[in-house]
């Protein structure tokens, strides 16, 4: 858990953006709603164990963010949750960790050598690498008002071989 503590230290700026995800409302015609729904809380002895279990390292901030928020989905498209962590062991991803998945099941993947974010598009096996990090990707999504399917449609992808 030691590096868990660390990584929560070093990084003031998930705070920042924790919070403006964590506080943000899509309004509706009569009402609003927030944009993040949070599913379960998450402590840290989970993501410790989560992470000895499946033998990764946490990308910068990742940690953080669900430590802050919880397992949950941003607007109803991006779904955090336990049982989308894996290790995915294919080329050119092998080593690589998945960590969450859209509505449509495509996928959302770290490299836990530099922490950069892959998206995997599902049925037809394309990647994309889409951010330098976690904070990165959040603050992506935040500046285009958390219309992940917009930004995901405008990426081009690379057909993949194989991957599991």
């Amino acid at each position: 858990m030691k590096k868990l503590n660390s990584q929560r230290k070093c990084m003031p700026e998930m705070d920042k953006i924790a919070n403006t995800i964590l506080s943000a409302k899509r309004r509706r015609f009569l009402s609003s709603r927030p944009v993040f729904e949070r599913y379960v809380p998450v402590s840290e002895a989970e993501l410790f164990r989560l992470a000895t279990g499946l033998n990764f390292k946490f990308a910068l901030g990742l940690s953080k963010w669900l430590l802050l928020a919880g397992y949950g989905d941003i607007d109803g498209t991006l779904s955090f949750r336990e049982e989308w962590f894996s290790v995915i062991d294919a080329e050119p991803l092998d080593g690589h960790v998945s960590f969450a998945q859209d509505v449509v099941g495509n996928r959302y993947a770290f490299n836990p050598k530099d922490g950069s974010i892959y998206y995997i598009r599902h049925p037809e096996q394309a990647v994309a690498r889409i951010s330098d990090d976690f904070p990165s990707f959040l603050q992506e999504l935040i500046r285009r008002d958390y219309r992940l399917k917009e930004w995901m449609d405008s990426i081009a992808v690379a057909k993949l071989t194989r991957l599991k």
